[in-house]
């Protein structure tokens, strides 16, 4: 069984309740479909936006 730092644990776990949040937010929502497929992976789209963006600053 793998253990889990504190500091690891403590970013996590919010990032396990926003994305529990976001999917019954969007399990609710009544819109066509394509523009829900498309919605479901913005916030995908805006952490690796930001990663990218911390690495390229980390690198200079």
């Amino acid at each position: 069984m793998p253990t889990f730092k504190p500091k690891r644990l403590m970013f996590a776990l919010p990032l396990a309740l926003l994305g529990a949040g976001y999917f019954a937010a969007f399990s609710g929502l009544e819109s066509p479909p394509i523009l829900k497929e498309q919605l479901v992976l913005l916030p995908v789209q805006l952490g690796i936006l930001v990663y990218l963006l911390w690495w390229r600053q980390e690198k200079s």
